[in-house]
């Protein structure tokens, strides 16, 4: 109809429509939990297809972190929401849902997280999203500002944090959001690497392969350049 203006969905709204994964990522992981402790952890929420506990692959030293699939995504909405904070070993695990309806690359620790990062960690965020002009000052910020920010508020303690929380409105829902965004900074960054590894084997096995097609030319008794040579022996000068 002429004259009719279209408003723009708030972020808050944005955030309330963001369709998420069935895959879970764990984070704050004591390194003396078994696999078996988280998983049973995990399955207090409702069964579990997978879990993949991140390691370095040259040591075998475990990050801390895990990836945990759901059958759908209702059920890893719920660990979300009620896995979190769940101790372990003497730790409160970090739950946040490890995929978004987008792809990204991982950006570096001095680039800001970005407004769809930002919208996806407020629909995270139990209860009411953060209002948005709240998600937008995050979305401006970057991974080490959010780890600054996270640091200077937790630095008098948790029950300190506690009562600021209880009493400086809004701040819990803050503060779950940044936490969210450094979780989604820390599952882009172990995705990178994932990709940056298999590059890396495919490259070597390429180049193994080329390696194995150029010892096929050469002969068993000696080489090609000797075969040549040897086939030169006798030929007239003319």
């Amino acid at each position: 109809m002429e004259g009719t203006t279209t408003m723009p969905m708030s972020l808050a709204a944005a955030a309330a429509n963001c369709r998420c994964s069935r895959v879970v990522f764990v984070g704050n992981i004591p390194f003396h939990a078994s696999e078996k402790e988280l998983r049973d952890a995990c399955e207090l929420i409702g069964p579990i297809r997978s879990l993949r506990l991140a390691a370095d692959p040259a040591t075998g030293k475990r990050k801390g972190y895990a990836f945990v699939e759901y059958p759908d995504d209702e059920t890893a909405r719920s660990a979300v929401r009620n896995l979190s904070g769940h101790h372990l070993r003497g730790r409160e695990l970090r739950v946040n849902l490890a995929g978004r309806h987008y792809r990204r690359r991982a950006r570096g620790d001095n680039e800001p997280v970005g407004l769809e990062d930002a919208i996806h960690a407020a629909s995270l965020v139990s209860g009411s999203p953060p209002p948005d002009p709240v998600t937008r000052y995050l979305a401006a910020r970057s991974p080490r500002e959010l780890r600054e920010m996270a640091a200077a508020l937790q630095g008098d303690g948790p029950q300190t944090l506690k009562l600021l929380q209880e009493h400086v409105p809004g701040l819990a829902a803050v503060m779950e959001q940044v936490r969210n965004l450094l979780d989604m900074a820390a599952a882009d960054e172990a995705a990178e690497e994932a990709k940056s590894k298999k590059r890396a084997a495919a490259a070597a096995e390429a180049n193994d392969d080329h390696r194995a097609k150029l010892a096929k030319v050469e002969v068993d008794d000696g080489g090609f350049k000797d075969k040549i040579a040897v086939s030169g022996v006798g030929v007239p000068c003319f």
